[in-house]
């Protein structure tokens, strides 16, 4: 009887856990990206930059949603003095389900070097309609030879729920 009873009280908790249908998840992903990049440069470090590019991710976690993953990033910043303090951007997550999630970000660093930064997953697509997150990002910039383009290794890291 109190194996029972212990069964149906088990059963009950785990019922009202999941009855709301949500799904969550960590997730560390990692890719390299390729930006198209155009600046105004003034001189002395002083530059406005926008950036539109792309990058493929994989995850340490192989179940999360973003493994295996693409990203498309439109963005841009300030710097003063080789410094940024404002970036901002929003990217594009096509997955491998054929579904988008979409998150806005900001970030701080140091220009040709690289950033670390926050991010809110705002909406995404299909069962992923109603997807919320947040996390930290950082990318390393790598020297590239093509005037106009910039390359950099990215990761991304957070927790989500839909």
């Amino acid at each position: 009887m109190k194996k029972i009873l212990v069964t149906i009280i088990l059963s009950l908790i785990t019922t009202v856990s999941f009855a709301d249908g949500h799904t969550s998840g960590k997730f560390n992903a990692s890719g390299m990206g390729a930006w198209e990049v155009n600046a105004m440069n003034a001189g002395k470090g002083d530059m406005a930059v926008t950036y539109d590019g792309i990058a493929g991710l994989t995850d340490e976690t192989p179940d999360s949603i973003f493994h295996k993953s693409t990203m498309h990033c439109i963005g841009g910043l300030t710097l003063q003095a080789g410094k940024f303090t404002d970036e901002t951007g929003m990217c594009r997550f096509d997955l491998i389900d054929g579904e988008s999630v979409y998150m806005k970000y900001e970030g701080e660093g140091t220009g040709g070097v690289g950033g670390t930064g926050t991010f809110e997953i705002i909406r995404g697509t299909g069962k992923y309609e109603n997807i919320t997150g947040s996390g930290f990002s950082s990318r390393q910039n790598l020297k590239s030879k093509a005037p106009g383009f910039s390359t950099s290794m990215n990761q991304m890291s957070g927790e989500y729920k839909y």
